[in-house]
């Protein structure tokens, strides 16, 4: 039989977004194990080469994953409801998106950079405490302890989901007896919750923290206009002292 016709070596084609694509099948597959364009070639039947067609290079693949995978978080937020109301929505938004796609986590960040579409979720946030009345400085920390608080409570209950850990008594038995005691008193209490009524908990003293700073304007708030924290966050001292300068 005549080989004539047939084409054998030709590169299977492919495009951006089959690429993007398969990328993304491999990152919530598999989140412990890095995306390299090799590791991608072969998922796609094609060449490393290939890939640089339509990808600069990683760090543009693992944005272009990241963009995929956070697309579809966009929380609902009431424009209308207290900044307490909207964290607790972009929270709770949050971690049910990071619960549905828990290979997110390897790529919020990597080397020197952070995903660009994580950083649009760290402004949604940022917009949020900025309401609240936090500024500058304070705004900054604000915002870096938050998001750290809650996606680590996230990071914990993944794990746990993945991993299947949970404390046993025969855990609790190998430490010193009152450590024991201990440990298992807190635990009657754990254990029966849920993970969800666990994370609502956790937001719950985020927010309890964060009103706090607010009640103490003079170390919580640090304005980058110049203006005293004080005139920053008293509602309607600016609007007063205009009318004063009025009469």
């Amino acid at each position: 039989m005549s080989n004539a016709g047939k084409r054998r070596g030709r590169p299977a084609k492919t495009s951006r977004e089959k690429i993007v694509d398969k990328a993304v099948e491999l990152v919530l597959a598999v989140p412990g194990e890095p995306l390299s364009f090799h590791r991608l070639a072969r998922a796609l039947g094609i060449t490393p080469m290939a890939i640089y067609g339509h990808i600069a290079d990683k760090d543009a693949l693992l944005q272009a994953v990241a963009a995929r995978i956070l697309e579809g978080l966009r929380p609902e937020i009431p424009a209308d409801a207290t900044w307490e109301t909207q964290l607790r929505a972009l929270a709770t938004a949050t971690r049910r998106h990071f619960l549905k796609y828990p290979g997110l986590f390897a790529v919020l960040g990597w080397q020197a950079h952070i995903a660009s579409a994580w950083l649009g979720q760290i402004s949604v946030l940022a917009r949020l405490l900025s309401d609240a009345g936090f500024r500058g400085p304070a705004l900054a920390t604000a915002v870096q302890w938050t998001s750290n608080t809650l996606v680590a409570s996230i990071f914990m209950e993944t794990a746990a989901r993945q991993s299947g850990f949970q404390v046993s008594p025969e855990d609790i038995a190998q430490l010193p007896e009152a450590d024991a005691a201990r440990v298992a008193a807190i635990m009657r209490y754990l254990l029966p919750r849920s993970a969800a009524s666990v994370f609502d908990d956790s937001v719950d003293h985020v927010i309890i923290a964060l009103q706090a700073r607010l009640q103490c304007p003079a170390e919580a708030l640090a304005p980058a206009d110049g203006k005293s924290a004080a005139d920053s966050t008293i509602p309607g001292k600016e609007h007063g002292k205009r009318q004063k300068s009025l009469k």
